[in-house]
């Protein structure tokens, strides 16, 4: 495995995870062209649903809007609150939203179960992983995919099991496979949440995204430095 800059040298995981992580956020230098920053207040209040839980339905909205790329970041940097893309704006009141190809979506549902069961998700998460996106999976509505109730599993787990992103993906596999940037990255899509297979999700796929993780970084591929670098970085590579 090896880690590369932008121009295709050769680095260190140290310096890996500060070139690209620091180019997450807005204020620092922007390494890949047409990537978007994001606002450290944003990640400020994300990380604190990470660490001390979910608690109300807003906290699972901010969750949906972050991963959807549904908040305006440098408004939000500027006003020092969750500032969301028109077809969000009514996020955190009717839950009405709008999701592309879908229309619009509502979800309350899902926000309001999760936020009620809270503590009997977090428990049941440590044992039976698959179990909770099942049941993830039965309130979500359309346009709420397989990788955003990974995302949701993510924070109700409080980080044991990595956000599924397919920029990530692109990243762990060039690194594996030692591909520099510009290299060509086939990309692999989880299954649809409808399908047979989506039952198996925490057995195949996630099982061997984690494992590639852990292989590369350690236990540290669940800090959160190591997320926005590998994000950051998948944006470099072809399909």
């Amino acid at each position: 495995m090896k880690f590369y800059d932008i121009n295709g040298t050769e680095i260190c995981k140290e310096q890996f995870v500060k070139i690209y992580g620091d180019s997450y956020f807005i204020g620092n230098k922007r390494i890949v062209n047409g990537v978007g920053q994001n606002s450290r207040y944003a990640e400020e209040e994300i990380e604190k649903v990470l660490k001390y839980g979910i608690k109300t339905p807003i906290d699972v909205v901010h969750i949906l809007a972050w991963k959807t790329g549904k908040i305006k970041h440098y408004e939000s940097e500027k006003k020092r609150e969750f500032v969301y893309a028109k077809d969000w704006s009514n996020a955190e009141t009717s839950g009405k939203v709008f999701r592309p190809r879908i229309g619009e979506c509502d979800i309350n549902k899902i926000s309001s179960y999760i936020s009620k069961n809270i503590e009997s998700l977090e428990k049941e998460v440590s044992e039976a992983p698959q179990n909770v996106l099942c049941k993830l999976r039965e309130q979500s509505v359309k346009g709420i995919g397989t990788v955003y109730l990974i995302t949701l599993m993510y924070f109700i787990s409080r980080g044991s099991y990595p956000i599924y992103d397919r920029f990530a993906k692109k990243a762990i596999d060039a690194i594996v496979n030692e591909v520099k940037p510009g290299g060509v990255i086939k990309e692999r899509q989880l299954p649809d949440k409808t399908s047979e297979k989506f039952c198996k999700i925490m057995k195949n796929e996630m099982k061997e995204y984690m494992c590639n993780l852990e292989a590369v970084f350690g236990s540290d591929y669940k800090d959160r430095d190591v997320d926005r670098a590998l994000w950051v970085y998948g944006h470099m590579f072809k399909k």
